[in-house]
This record gives C-alpha cells, sequence and structure tokens, in this order.
C-alpha cells in the first residue's frame, strides 16, 4: 500500500511538471459472465451500468451490476438482459445516460444511427439528426464512440470519412437533438505494418470510444487489435495476437470550432497471450477514496473469438492536474 502511495505521488509530480492528467492502471479482470459482444457501457447509479451489445436486438441493452471495492478494484459482476424490441442488425457500438431526460442514447454502426431508447430498452422515437457526410462510413468505419455531459453529445466515427485523414469529432445539442460545432481529431498511425494487417485474420484501427471527463476533457481512445492470419496454428496466433490501447485527452474549449484539436497522452497500454482485450467501451465510475476519478473500459470479445480473449473490464485511476 505505501509503495502504491508513493508511486501515486510521483506520477502526480510529473503530471504537473508536464501540465497533464495522469492515470493509474488499478485493474484487468476478466468477468466469470457468458461469452459475448458487448461494445459499450455508461454508469447508470452507483454499482449499476447499462452496456450495449453489438448483435442483440433493437438498443441491445444489457444491465450489469459491478461491485467495486474501495481501492478501485472489481468484485462481483452481474449480467441482466432488457428484452427490448426492435430489429437486428444495427451493430450497437456506444451507449450514454442522460440525466435530464433519464434515457439512454445508443449510436449504431449499422445505419449510422444515434437512437434514445428508455431504460427498459424501448424506443421513444427521438434521436440526433445526423449530418449526411458523417453517414459516408460503412461497416466497422462508422459511429463508435459516443459520449455525453451537461447537455452535449460527441461522437465520431472509427475511421476518418472517404478521403480524408483526420476525424470529425461533432457535437449535438440535446434540447434540439441538431448538430453544434465540429472539431478535427488526427489519430497516431498503427503499428501495424500496412503489408501484414492484409495478411491478418483480423485487423482494427481506429477510435472505439469517448469520454466526458468531469474537468470537461474528452478523453478519447485509440484502439488497434491485430491476429494473425488463419494459415497460423493456434498457439502461433495466441502468441502473436495483440491490441494496443492509447487514450487522449482533448479540450474542444480551447479550439474555435473546424480546428485540429490538441491531444494530450493520458495513458497507453497493449494487451496480449492470455490476457488479450479488445477494447470498445469506456466510461466514469466511482471516485475513490483518495481522490481519484475512476474509468472502466469493456472489451468485446467477439463471443470468445477463438479462445483468444474473454470478457474484461480494465480499471484507471485519473488524478487530475
Amino acid at each position: 500500500m505505501i509503495k502504491r502511495i508513493l508511486i501515486v505521488f510521483a506520477l502526480l509530480a510529473a503530471a504537473l511538471q508536464a501540465g497533464a492528467q495522469t492515470a493509474w492502471h488499478i485493474q484487468q479482470r476478466l468477468m466469470e459472465i457468458p461469452h459475448g459482444q458487448y461494445s459499450g457501457i455508461t454508469r447508470l447509479q452507483d454499482d449499476v451500468y447499462a452496456v450495449v451489445h453489438d448483435k442483440a436486438p433493437g438498443g441491445g441493452l444489457y444491465i450489469f451490476t459491478i461491485a467495486q471495492n474501495t481501492d478501485g478494484t472489481v468484485g462481483a459482476v452481474n449480467v441482466f438482459k432488457i428484452d427490448a424490441d426492435g430489429p437486428k442488425g444495427r451493430d450497437n457500438e456506444d451507449v450514454v445516460f442522460v440525466p435530464e431526460t433519464e434515457t439512454l442514447f445508443v449510436s449504431a454502426e449499422g445505419d449510422q444511427s444515434i437512437r434514445e431508447y428508455s431504460v427498459d430498452g424501448k424506443e421513444t422515437g427521438r434521436q440526433l439528426t445526423i449530418p449526411e457526410d458523417l453517414k459516408k462510413n460503412k461497416s466497422n468505419a462508422g459511429f463508435e464512440a459516443l459520449a455525453y455531459a451537461d447537455g452535449t453529445f460527441w461522437t465520431t466515427t472509427e475511421s476518418p470519412l472517404p478521403g480524408q485523414t483526420k476525424h470529425i469529432i461533432q457535437s449535438f445539442n440535446l434540447e434540439t437533438l441538431q448538430p453544434g460545432s465540429r472539431f478535427l481529431y488526427q489519430a497516431d498511425e498503427p503499428s501495424t505494418a500496412s503489408r501484414s494487417a492484409a495478411k491478418a485474420s483480423a485487423f482494427v484501427y481506429g477510435i472505439s470510444a469517448m469520454t466526458v471527463l468531469p474537468d470537461g476533457q474528452l478523453a478519447v481512445m485509440e484502439r488497434e487489435v491485430y491476429v494473425p492470419g488463419a494459415s497460423a496454428g493456434f498457439l502461433q496466433r495466441l502468441i502473436g495476437s495483440f491490441t494496443r490501447t492509447k487514450i487522449y485527452t482533448v479540450n474542444p474549449a480551447d479550439a474555435k470550432p473546424g480546428e485540429l484539436l490538441e491531444k494530450k497522452l493520458l495513458t497507453s497500454f497493449t494487451t496480449s497471450a492470455l490476457s488479450l482485450a479488445n477494447f470498445e467501451g469506456m466510461c466514469l465510475g466511482p471516485v475513490l477514496e483518495d481522490g481519484g476519478q475512476t474509468l472502466l473500459l469493456i472489451a468485446d470479445s467477439q463471443d470468445g473469438k477463438d479462445g483468444l480473449t474473454g470478457e474484461y473490464l480494465r480499471v484507471l485511476a485519473i488524478y487530475p492536474q
């Protein structure tokens, strides 16, 4: 415990010198729950969270209870499926809870929509008005990330729009459901060479989640997943597979609409072999006794794809400047 406190103080001191926040990695935990394709998460209250499953009907909504200890580590996790109406195939990727309306908004990559649902999974009929240019990305390149706080939604596509090299981060107003200001975001280049990516049995790179932090900044998750080609044996694929996750912070309040946002690295990490985790969802959790704001990351295992991965949660604690 004393060692951890000293490390936290050292990290805080480094953050103050660099003018940035720092993140402490508390735990990556394999949940003892059925395999699924859980791709987004938002906190409702206390230890209750809404989670979206990208192959489930309607908004793909589930309720998770995630018990956390005072040090941020995760205890028991329970899953309850919501009996929601609606078609499959929307590829629901992220979810946010709106306290003002006590409803959920879900971003869907299948039809590039962001719809409102009651907490019991029923469509309200309301949805954000999506600009036509943001509907151009298809399949696995569309809406993956959704964030909300204080009357404003934020979203972006997983990959830049056709013919562009930068992402568009678009805001929406809660009252009108209309688009507001937009900004540009430059993602890092993937570490995997294009030649290797073309031969992979699975390769994904892009923005998979966003969250509004308590200070109003946006946390943006850049995620890279690589699994060797199908010709490789299971052991080769197990050893050769990896994910790389980077979380940056940006502050739209410091930029003019249309400008490129300045990003600062909050944290980065890699998973591989027996801890391989494809993190797609991110949300705020409880505040720790030492003042750290927890951030929960949830992984999409693709139904435990070929036994390479599982249903993981990762807990970070953010310490402000």
